[in-house]
């Protein structure tokens, strides 16, 4: 028997088949689905290959995903699929049995999450369709923020508007638990440490967890708050919205694309929001080059803010496909980091290294890639009773 894990992004859609020990046999991503250049990779324990797809939408992706699935294991046995789901909404759980009053649940929360929450679901139903005689699980990137305490979640708004579900939420928790589980792996005492984690990718966030619980987040209501990302505004006062709305008559759907699709660095650059393009052509471009350093001042910015939650920082983790793998925008943002006692190592920042601190520095750097679909599969496991809620 087999675990699979669905992890449907906005840019990327990726599987992971685990067998009941939690050993990973086989992956495949579809990455690339925001440009005109999709790629398929595939990895078989220590072999991998990829080819080009040029253009392709979600349910194009999901497909191909599929396609090759069952091409690598045609008498596939599965005992449970796991699905990231970005918005569990007032689900109090960290994962739930997939079922249709669920899926008209997480729907309700759609709204919060435009981007996400419909691919989330989408994927989910395509799974039940194709697997209808297996259980699934809803793992929900929310859940890790329950945590967080009051005067985190709350928003200074009436009581009645709080009631519909208002609250600052939080994203990126399988992340989250991604680098916590590793690091506790490796021997860091993360239990008793003071981190801020800070997955950048094309969508971006940091977390300050304090003896491995959140208790802050820079993402909030929506993961269109926070740091600027690839095409998404990061926080924006809401008077601009005011002043957008009555002075250029734009109704709710364009505002939306304008700030999930047309905005953040995308709209800096002029052109991409994709920082490994951005990096390359910044001494070229001075609008490229203004975005870079707008991202790294946020993320300065905001890790300054979740030291103070913090009162006090002991690690620093840089995750996701920013995070783990632009050691300038590690440089840049842990340069002018120094007054919390933040220094790097030049060469072990550029080889990537797991541990950037230099000797000395009184804040230890990590650098991890997050593996959300152990995550999926590790809550399905726990559901269907293989794991002790000690190993979770």
């Amino acid at each position: 028997m087999n675990l699979l894990a669905l992890n449907a992004g906005s840019t990327s859609v990726k599987l992971a088949l685990f067998d009941m020990q939690m050993q990973r046999t086989w992956s495949a991503t579809v990455s690339g689905l925001a440009g005109n250049n999709a790629r398929l990779r595939i990895s078989e324990r220590s072999a991998a290959a990829s080819r080009s797809l040029g253009p392709a939408d979600f349910e194009g992706a999901l497909e191909q995903l599929m396609k090759a699935l069952s091409a690598a294991r045609p008498q596939l046995r599965l005992a449970a699929v796991g699905h990231r789901v970005v918005h569990g909404g007032d689900i109090a759980a960290d994962v739930a049995e997939v079922d249709d009053d669920l899926m008209d649940r997480l729907a309700h929360w759609g709204r919060l999450a435009p981007l996400h929450q419909q691919l989330n679901l989408s994927a989910i139903q395509a799974a039940r369709e194709r697997f209808g005689e297996t259980r699934h699980f809803a793992c929900f990137d929310t859940s890790f923020h329950r945590t967080m305490p009051p005067e985190a979640r709350l928003l200074a708004l009436p009581s009645s508007l709080r009631a519909l579900g208002l609250r600052r939420y939080g994203f990126h928790g399988l992340s989250y638990a991604s680098v916590l589980r590793q690091l506790d792996a490796a021997g860091a005492p993360v239990g008793a440490e003071r981190v801020v984690a800070a997955h950048l990718g094309g969508g971006s966030s940091l977390c300050a967890i304090s003896s491995g619980r959140s208790i802050e987040c820079s993402m909030g209501v929506t993961p269109l708050s926070g740091i600027p990302m690839t095409t998404r505004c990061g926080d924006l006062d809401p008077g601009a919205l005011l002043f957008l709305q009555q002075n250029q008559s734009l109704d709710a759907a364009r505002l939306e694309h304008l700030l999930y699709a047309e905005s953040g660095l995308k709209a800096l650059a002029g052109t991409s929001g994709d920082m490994k393009h951005l990096l390359e052509i910044r001494d070229q471009s001075s609008e490229a080059a203004q975005a870079v350093a707008y991202f790294c001042y946020h993320v300065r910015r905001h890790i300054g803010g979740l030291a103070a939650a913090l009162d006090g920082i002991d690690r620093i983790v840089f995750t996701g496909g920013i995070g783990a793998n632009a050691p300038a925008i590690r440089t840049e943002v842990c340069s002018r980091l120094r007054h919390l006692g933040v220094e790097i190592d030049a060469v072990a920042n550029a080889a990537n290294a797991q541990t950037i601190s230099a000797l000395g520095s009184e804040v230890q750097v990590s650098v991890l890639t997050p593996d959300e679909e152990a995550e999926i599969a590790l809550h399905s496991l726990a559901q269907l009773g293989c794991v002790s809620s000690s190993d979770q």
